[in-house]
């Protein structure tokens, strides 16, 4: 039982919570292994770690702590619609600026341009970093403008930062990976890297530039502003602050005037001396950021191993197996995405990539129309197959947990997935990770397809499909898959008006026009070879979903 739950089991009663004696888990071990290897002072000081989170979640309420747990896990629910609240907080927050803006920078900025100060969605991001805290937005907001013209002179107080208004100083800053956007976490929100022993800069305000660029970056997506984001420092080996905490009382008090929520703040190191540093800081945090904050010890390995507890999959660090040598190659491609065009939203480094990649045999490739040989396809391929069960009996949050885990395998072996650009059939780009997942997804229910198919009776055929054919999916086209669909959009307003037992019979009706052509209805089983003649069962299930999307498309335009 982890120490957070210590005090939650003297009062379980009145809680409602029920703890037992289990057998020792995987981060008691790991927790063991880190006292283990200080010594009996540093030992005392990650105790008292311990014991400073658990005052802190002992300071809060059931709900609160609840929701605490939760958010630092990964595993909390979306926000409740703020449209019942938003409105009574605006106005709180216009009364008190009122009250505190005159002499501020705030009052120079909303004279230079007040569209862009009192613009809704602008002093919504300010509510939403600060949980709908009306008097914390507005200081907040006098302190941002304070910092934006501190990095970037009166002339840019009311414009949005791009890449034009950082000098070559603080692109090269930007360059060094010190800090990144690796991906997101399990509960979907966007995770910022810190890496301390990567901190390259000429001065102290080209890396004070370079965070106040990476976080009003991620905070072009709704989504991040409602849900905040995960900080991960990762001071593990080489990652080690060089520069001996120089300039950190700057940058933490530049981050706190930035309307970033950081939902979950986690510390990583493997050197005594900044364990004992980190205490230090857990000290003076208020109780409710204490609560959100993780300070971990260990190796590379341990610390990856912590990581997947709290709903970050390992791969998400971009480091090298063996080595721990830092990958910047995501980094670069994605400081040159925001090159290209910082008109978009570069948070995400999983969009789509607007420069040409040359592929390799780990890459996973999709051609439309195709099916790939790439040794890639093939590996995602057996994955699909090899854990089928596990995906199609897991809840919703078990499956997206499987779909992540095999994105990880491809990118560990140096895959990537890519498709044509668009533009220029001849170059590949990157798919966001989003598309991907949603790949995979579509790959399970083509299998689990399949595999109903075989069971009730699909028979299986080789060679190529007759011309009359009817071949599911979009890897083939056939004159009978034209015709499937011209009588499908030919009946589709009768069909949308009639009760089921009546559509049932339309679908009836085209299946039986298929067959007097002389034609079957194929499922792809790539596994097998060939392709399986599904039943006129299975085919009434897909013509009628067939219907129903052809509604929904139809409504759309």
């Amino acid at each position: 039982m982890s120490l957070l739950n210590q005090h939650f089991e003297q009062r379980s009663n009145c809680l409602g919570f029920r703890f037992e004696k289990q057998k020792p888990r995987h981060d008691d071990f790991f927790r063991n292994f880190q006292y283990e290897s200080m010594t009996k002072e540093d030992e005392h000081k990650a105790k008292e770690n311990d014991a400073l989170l658990i005052e802190a979640m002992n300071g809060l309420t059931f709900e609160e702590r609840q929701e605490q747990q939760e958010i630092v896990h990964g595993v909390d629910d979306m926000d409740a619609d703020e449209s019942t609240f938003i409105d009574s907080a605006l106005q709180d927050l216009d009364r008190i600026l009122l009250g505190t803006k005159k002499g501020t920078v705030y009052e120079t900025a909303e004279a230079l341009n007040p569209e862009y100060v009192n613009a809704r969605a602008f002093r919504i991001m300010f509510l939403r970093g600060n949980r709908y805290d009306a008097k914390a937005s507005a200081k907040q907001m006098l302190s941002f403008f304070e910092w934006k013209k501190q990095l970037f002179g009166e002339e840019k107080l009311v414009k949005d930062i791009t890449m034009d208004d950082l000098d070559e100083d603080d692109r090269a800053c930007l360059r060094t990976g010190c800090m990144q956007i690796p991906g997101k976490d399990r509960s979907n929100r966007i995770i910022i890297l810190l890496l301390p022993g990567m901190r390259c800069f000429k001065t102290l305000m080209n890396e004070l530039r370079t965070r106040y660029y990476i976080w009003m970056t991620v905070l072009k997506s709704e989504e991040c502003q409602r849900r905040g984001a995960v900080v991960l420092q990762y001071a593990v080996g080489d990652f080690r602050d060089k520069k001996q905490g120089d300039g950190y009382m700057e940058t933490f008090i530049l981050t706190s005037a930035l309307p970033l929520h950081q939902a979950a703040i986690h510390l990583f190191t493997d050197n005594s001396t900044e364990y004992i540093l980190g205490n230090g800081a857990i000290r003076i945090m208020p109780r409710k950021i204490r609560a959100r904050f993780r300070l971990h010890f260990g190796s590379h390995m341990e610390c990856q191993y912590l990581l997947s507890t709290y709903g970050i999959a390992a791969w998400i660090l971009p480091l090298k197996p063996i080595t721990f040598e830092m990958n910047l190659e995501q980094h670069h491609r994605w400081f040159q995405s925001c090159l290209i065009t910082d008109t978009s939203d570069c948070s995400d480094l999983v969009r789509t990539q607007t420069i040409n990649i040359e592929c390799n045999n780990n890459d996973v490739l999709y051609v439309a129309g195709k099916k790939s040989p790439n040794a890639g396809n093939d590996r995602l391929r057996v994955l699909v197959t090899d854990l089928s069960q596990i995906y199609d009996s897991g809840t919703k949050e078990k499956k997206r947990m499987v779909v992540d885990g095999m994105i990880g395998e491809i990118q560990k072996t140096g895959g990537r997935f890519l498709k044509r650009h668009p533009e220029s059939q001849s170059d590949w780009i990157e798919i966001p990770l989003d598309e991907v997942r949603l790949k995979i997804t579509q790959m399970f229910r083509n299998h689990r397809r399949r595999a109903d198919a075989l069971i009730q009776g699909g028979r299986l055929i080789t060679g190529e499909p007759l011309s009359n054919d009817v071949v599911f999916g979009k890897t083939h086209r056939s004159r009978g898959s034209d015709l499937m669909h011209h009588l499908i959009k030919e009946r589709s307003d009768e069909y949308n008006t009639l009760d089921r037992g009546m559509k049932v019979q339309v679908v009836d009706g085209l299946i039986q026009r298929i067959r007097d052509e002389g034609g079957r209805f194929l499922q792809p089983a790539p596994e097998h070879g060939g392709w399986l003649e599904v039943t006129n069962e299975m085919a009434r299930v897909r013509i009628s979903k067939y219907f129903r999307n052809n509604r929904r498309h139809t409504k759309k335009s």
